[in-house]
């Protein structure tokens, strides 16, 4: 009787270092996808911020405002 409880308490030991392992192994994944994550968002960020200072500095420095509109004109060459 002491042998089968002891076995089944083994037995409930290993079940639930298999439930650890896999948890551990599940969040290890979700670790990594979340630094995928991280590392596309932060790549994103630092081109919005660089062509948001480059606009800053054309307005703010060089005096630059957006186009109205644009003119075009047609010019024919010579002979045609």
């Amino acid at each position: 009787m002491l042998v089968a409880a002891l076995l089944a308490g083994i037995v409930a030991v290993n079940v639930a270092a298999l439930r650890l392992n896999l948890q551990s192994q599940e969040l290890e994944q979700r670790r990594q996808d979340l630094q995928a994550q991280n590392a596309t968002a932060a790549s994103k960020l630092s081109s919005l911020g660089a062509a948001s200072r480059v606009e800053s500095t054309a307005r703010g420095r060089l005096g630059l405002v957006d186009a109205e509109g644009a003119s075009y004109v047609k010019v024919r060459r010579p002979g045609r």
